[in-house]
């Protein structure tokens, strides 16, 4: 379907989205089309059932909230959801002792008093659907979180389920496995982890927790019926947590889009004129801030953010001055001629305050008030204070406990999601887990392809596992800018940090008095309890992921700097900021360029400096993408191996990778002034696979600890050899 066949809009009301229900599938799955061959889009079968099992801790629970910004959100949904059914719920069982039950709202809370297993009833306009949730006991969060993997194979009549579990630090033995069949499934696992082959005469849905002092992440697997090639019935086994194969590799570039183009004509068509700079750079996915119609629109000056885009007025219309939706359906199709995938910034916890929904809840006299009033959150709504984070008080947030809210998002989602390969989500911890599970299931159903990557800060694993593919590594950010403060050569001793946690202004608009940042009090602990004060803490920002619990197909999106922060360069100097972009691109994880990092860009968020680029760092970044790209030991699934080193600053580090074919590689990093030298106990070629230049070496024949002493200035990748 083209999206130029935009919905029909009111641009005088609030009836922005009249019209554009979402296309539910005929035959009540997945990978459906629409007569002209688009992918139509459904949650689930298409009913009212509220999705997979839940699984959470005696006094977690499942609730949404208001006033504590970063506190995760969540709620009890039905999928699908029509604004005018009615929905109840209930327990229909519960462990002994539990007097728990779900509030009286279509879209519900619930607090579970009482470990075990809980059954939920949900009476729909469908009918009566079921809900296990699994309530663990309280946990202490300083505990390493367990993970999961889950697979099966096929033995003679039987599906045999095996998972891998596994916590940092502890004996896996210790570990035990629970499984759970989707609710909706008409299948149940034995006591010995198997399920009769006969059972699977549809999909079925299995998950699997891992349990100790915490619980995992759930994983899954579907059991797909499928002909074995001889006639026989079998089954498929799917992940359908797995990240699009496209992205594990792939190099990401942000731009903030009305300042990315020629500032002359800034378009969508001057920003397609420019796509030969992402490609020469090797980019494989481009990231383009907010480009719908906006309060913050050109002209937007600084001291408010400049033209950011993040507060929309309309969720079905480009901003006109960048162009047509035809416009930016050319600029898609330019990217997908060079290979590169397109992500779409979704926001979609707040709207503008000058959108028609808005306008019209806080006006009584509105003849769309009454429609419109619970569509937001109030803090108080007689004083007209809407719910909002850290004082944006411009960016009222969106009640997604409001079935005709969810409704209308999910419309946005399905417009746009056929033009564009994926979506990263503005403030996503602000929108309840329930609906981006839901999100998931429904463009993943259609397009097994999808990207979703969400803006969770501090980052929250719960966001993995069925939910988002990829997160912001906000825990090696912020290493990476405190290691900045203390080596780089910006005479920079202390930062202000803003909603990424680094130095800067906030993501809807700077504070116009500096001494009020209230976002800098939430972000600053996201490395809490890493030691910042050598630059090994980046190998420990790593290793936290799985400390905490990381879905194990969970990508991390890692930056030096992104359209919240201030410019690395600017805080930390050149050759410090090298040295993070190398971390970057040689940690395992998924490097991202915020546009003119590699050009010398020094303002936030100003235009494109394209016509006074630092040739050098461009070639520097681009040695770096060609090696990311081209090198095994350097994808994202090659190991990280902390190797032993030896240094004579605080300000250097080395650490190796390495694949399962045996191709392995040293990295050496410097942040500070001058060079360093590091002693490795590692048989390495002295030439920097990045520059293709030596590397000062000597050999250590007398030394019984290390091989060779080496001298890098910021950054070296070395091939290891044969002793």
């Amino acid at each position: 379907m083209n999206r130029s066949e935009s919905p029909e809009t009111d641009e005088d009301g609030p009836d922005e989205a009249e019209g554009t229900r979402g296309w539910i599938a005929t035959d009540g799955g997945h990978n459906s089309t629409d007569p002209d061959g688009a992918k139509e889009f459904v949650s689930g079968d298409g009913s009212h059932h509220p999705g997979p099992p839940r699984f959470v801790t005696v006094g977690q629970g499942i609730v949404n909230p208001n006033g504590n910004e970063m506190e995760t959100r969540d709620e009890l949904a039905p999928w699908n959801p029509d604004p005018d059914g009615e929905y109840s719920w209930r327990v229909a069982d519960a462990p002994a002792g539990s007097a728990a039950e779900p509030t009286d709202e279509p879209i519900a809370e619930f607090e579970p008093d009482v470990p075990g297993e809980y059954a939920l009833t949900l009476e729909a306009p469908d009918g009566t659907h079921e809900l296990t949730v699994r309530v663990f006991p309280e946990e202490d969060e300083d505990d390493p979180r367990p993970q999961v993997s889950l697979d099966a194979t096929v033995a003679d009549d039987r599906i045999e389920l095996s998972a891998t579990a596994t916590v940092v630090g502890g004996a896996d033995d210790a570990l035990e496995v629970e499984f759970y069949v989707d609710d909706r499934d008409d299948a149940a696992v034995s006591p010995d982890g198997t399920i009769p082959l006969s059972d699977v005469t549809e999909p079925v849905r299995v998950y699997a927790v891992a349990v100790g002092d915490r619980h995992s992440v759930p994983d899954a697997i579907e059991l797909v019926p499928a002909d074995d090639g001889g006639g026989e019935t079998t089954v498929r086994v799917e992940h359908p947590f797995e990240p699009p194969s496209w992205v594990e590799d792939a190099v990401v570039y942000e731009i903030f889009t009305r300042r990315f183009p020629d500032q002359d004509d800034p378009t969508f068509e001057t920003i397609a004129d420019r796509l030969d700079h992402l490609e020469a750079l090797g980019v494989d996915v481009l990231w383009l801030t907010p480009f719908l119609e906006a309060e913050s629109g050109f002209g937007t000056p600084m001291d408010h953010g400049g033209p950011h885009g993040y507060n929309t007025r309309d969720y079905f219309a480009p901003d006109p001055d960048l162009g047509t939706l035809e416009d930016f359906e050319a600029l898609v199709e330019a990217c997908h001629e060079r290979d590169i995938r397109v992500v779409f910034d979704l926001v979609i916890n707040h709207t503008a305050d000058t959108h028609p929904f808005y306008e019209a809840a806080v006006d009584e006299d509105h003849p769309e008030h009454d429609r419109y009033r619970d569509w937001y959150r109030w803090e108080d709504f007689d004083a007209r204070d809407a719910d909002t984070y850290f004082g944006w008080a411009d960016i009222p947030n969106l009640d997604h406990g409001n079935p005709a809210v969810r409704e209308y998002l999910l419309e946005v989602i399905d417009y746009w999601a056929p033009t564009v390969d994926g979506f990263r989500t503005d403030v996503a911890w602000g929108v309840p887990l329930s609906f981006w599970t839901e999100v998931h299931d429904r463009v993943t159903g259609a397009d097994a392809e999808f990207f979703l990557l969400d803006e969770t800060l501090p980052s929250d694993v719960e966001m993995g596992g069925g939910r988002f593919h990829m997160h912001h590594d906000d825990v090696l950010h912020d290493v990476l800018e405190a290691i900045g403060q203390w080596a780089g050569d910006g005479g920079v001793s202390e930062a202000t940090a803003d909603a990424d946690g680094a130095a800067g202004a906030t993501s809807q608009e700077e504070d116009e008095d500096e001494g009020e940042d209230a976002v800098a009090d939430e972000f600053t602990d996201s490395a809490a309890g890493l030691d910042t004060t050598s630059a090994d803490a980046i190998l420990e920002a790593i290793a936290e992921r799985d400390r905490r619990g990381a879905h194990p197909d969970s990508l991390w999106l890692q930056y030096v700097e992104n359209h919240d922060t201030d410019r690395y360069l600017e805080r930390y100097g050149r050759e410090t900021q090298r040295a993070a972009g190398a971390a970057t691109f040689t940690l395992p994880g998924v490097p991202m360029y915020y546009y003119g990092q590699e050009t010398g860009l020094t303002g936030r968020r100003e235009p494109m400096n394209w016509d006074e680029f630092d040739d050098d760092l461009f070639e520097y970044y681009r040695g770096l993408s060609d090696l990311r790209q081209s090198h095994p030991a350097l994808r994202t699934a090659a190991a990280l191996e902390r190797i032993a080193y030896e240094t004579d600053t605080d300000a250097a580090v080395a650490y190796a990778r390495d694949d399962s074919a045996g191709n392995r590689v040293v990295v050496l990093l410097h942040f500070g002034d001058g060079s360093a030298t590091l002693r490795i106990d590692e048989s390495v070629a002295a030439t920097d696979l990045v520059s293709g230049e030596a590397v000062p070496c000597v050999a250590l024949e007398d030394d019984e600890s290390f091989d060779y002493e080496l001298t890098v200035e910021t950054a070296a990748v070395l091939e290891a050899t044969a002793e």
